[in-house]
């Protein structure tokens, strides 16, 4: 597939096609499946787009489907899964509201409509494009790092675009076969829990009166070139008949030069459907064909077709494409740049809400297992707030409709500024939030703990031991944990532990471990050999006195000390140091 369709491209553009959306002012981009970055998942997720085009796919005539590269084929390594199927789910899956089509046909795949001549074979690839409309995808994903991907939910398709072109003109014959396909598969999506979509992808000129193709006419002509197209008006038959099948139509206006004039075309196809809000003007930011050649046309240019769609109430606009690029043009850049086409069109689209939504407050920033995650409180409107802009160093990066964001593709080592705006339905953006930094820290960065030092005992009973130990103080320390004879049994914050429930008489192994703030953790302390006491018989003792310096004291015998009394649990001579309020391990508290 690649080196069929690639070459396609970089010659004559010939591809680029349309997509799909639901409501108005739609924003589509085709996804190829081939020359498409690794990790394209973590970009696409900024991305604007209301649908997302997999290119390409095709039908044999008993129904067979097969799309481009196996975009679309279910993985069987949990070890590594490509980017191109990564890519669709991920992005399906955390914006369900957004929807993902298969692109059938294009100029590489022709052959297909002759595929629809019988109505046997019409049945069988609608209702093989029905079950592919049913059909469960698993969506996967790597957790905390974890080098194996694990299965986090499934998704559908939402629809099919039927990418209706061919290099030599289209038949009434073959607009009739596609447009009882449509039907057909329409009838069979209808009672489908979830709706499914229908658009149709046509040439620039298939809806220009067919009298375009005499060059001394120009009334109404998109393409006046002295050699005319030979698709002028192609499709007319089709679009007239078919405005209450298809959802929406995808108008190619590109491939057609410098001087197409593409106002023109939409109007046709306005004109043909009987609604502008169903036709979606095609952009692309690949090189394209024209008359005196190759070229690729240019930002601003781009940038303004997509708000000149939204000022004269079109469906939106569609782009050639996310993926391969014949500019070398980086995926996160292909992204910005539909990105900023979706916000002049939303500009464009004009209101009477003139109110601003309230600023968003305490931002704040979390750096947890090498991610940066953003939380901040919601803002109000007057009527509806629809989301946040996500601004990084100074840039318009990413949109959420959520009051929690986690960056996509936040480097270690690197510090990033953030600041959230809030955004209503009529493109009225808040004032800035308050700005935080973050940054994740690079394994360079990344201080490992000192062992902790000075494990000592502190006391022993015949059921417990007490131990301590120095802080360490080289990093930031989150927690110590406590091992005995070779087990963890407490995580603390302190550093000294009392074990209790352990037997009389045995000896016990201790080692402590720090834990770091970034999660690093020590090398084990020195080991620390501990006994319990004998168990003890606890015989009466002789009639209590206060405590005094000098005397023997025996096992049991019972004393007062500053008002408290204290039993003897060890026979010694008593010394000042050793009073019952400070030897523990001799006297205990009654």
């Amino acid at each position: 597939m690649k080196k069929l369709i690639l070459p396609l491209l970089i010659s004559n553009a010939l591809l680029a096609q349309p997509a799909f959306s639901a409501e108005h002012n739609r924003a589509i981009s085709y996804l190829t499946s081939w020359g498409l970055e690794n990790q394209a998942e973590k970009e696409i997720v900024r991305s604007r787009v209301d649908t997302l085009l997999l290119s390409f796919g095709r039908w044999e005539a008993n129904g067979d489907i097969t799309i481009s590269d196996g975009i679309a084929e279910l993985p069987t390594d949990s070890y590594w899964i490509s980017s191109a199927y990564l890519s669709w789910t991920q992005f399906k899956f955390d914006n369900p509201q957004r929807k993902i089509m298969v692109a059938f046909g294009g100029q590489t795949y022709e052959s297909i409509w002759s595929y629809l001549q019988t109505a046997e074979n019409r049945e069988k690839i609608a209702q093989k494009l029905a079950e592919l409309l049913q059909k469960n995808f698993p969506v996967y994903k790597r957790q905390n790092g974890e080098s194996q991907y694990k299965q986090v939910g499934t998704i559908q398709l939402d629809g099919i675009d039927f990418d209706f072109e061919k290099g030599a003109r289209v038949t009434a014959e073959e607009n009739a076969n596609l447009l009882d396909l449509a039907k057909r598969l329409r009838k069979k999506i209808a009672t489908l829990p979830a709706k499914k979509l229908l658009s149709l992808t046509t040439y620039h000129v298939g809806a220009d009166p067919i009298e375009c193709a005499n060059a001394a006419v120009t009334q109404d002509c998109s393409y006046i070139e002295s050699s005319r197209s030979t698709h002028h008006g192609e499709v007319l038959p089709l679009l007239k008949k078919s405005k209450d099948v298809f959802d929406f139509f995808n108008v190619m206006a590109y491939d057609a030069g410098k001087r197409f004039k593409y106002d023109v075309a939409m109007a046709n196809y306005a004109k043909a459907v009987g609604s502008p809000t169903k036709i979606v003007l095609g952009a692309t930011i690949n090189a394209q064909w024209g008359p005196e050649g190759s070229f690729v046309e240019n930002y601003q240019n781009n940038i303004e077709r997509a708000a000149w769609q939204a000022r004269n109430n079109y469906g939106g606009f569609f782009v050639w494409t996310l993926g391969s690029n014949t500019q070398s043009m980086p995926f996160a850049e292909q992204v910005n740049y539909i990105n900023h086409m979706k916000e002049a069109a939303e500009e464009a689209a004009g209101t009477d809400d003139l109110v601003k939504p309230t600023t968003p407050t305490a931002l704040q920033a979390t750096v947890n297992k090498g991610s940066i995650s953003l939380n901040w409180k919601a803002s109000t409107d007057n009527i509806a707030v629809t989301g946040y802009q996500i601004h990084r160093n100074g840039s318009n990066y990413s949109t959420t409709t959520s009051t929690q964001w986690t960056d996509p593709s936040a480097l270690a080592g690197v510090e990033y500024r953030y600041f959230v705006k809030a955004r209503d339905a009529a493109g009225n953006l808040s004032a800035a939030s308050n700005e935080v930094k973050a940054k994740i820290e690079s394994p360079q960065e990344q201080v490992k703990p000192n062992a902790p030092t000075g494990l000592s005992q502190l006391s022993a009973t015949s059921n417990s031991l007490s131990i301590k130990w120095q802080a360490v103080s080289n990093t930031r320390i989150k927690h110590y944990q406590v091992w005995r004879n070779g087990v963890k049994v407490k995580t603390v914050t302190a550093t000294r532990f009392q074990d209790t429930g352990l037997a009389a008489g045995k000896t016990y192994t201790y080692y402590v471990t720090a834990e770091s703030d970034n999660g690093l953790i020590s090398s084990a302390s020195s080991t620390l050999k501990a006994k319990t006491q004998d168990e003890q018989v606890v015989t009466p003792g002789p009639a209590e006195g206060d405590w005094k310096v000098g005397v023997n004291y025996k096992v049991g015998e019972v004393v007062t000390y500053q008002g408290k009394k204290y039993r003897c649990l060890q026979a010694h001579p008593a010394m000042a140091h050793w009073n019952p309020a400070a030897a523990g391990s001799l006297w205990q508290l009654q």
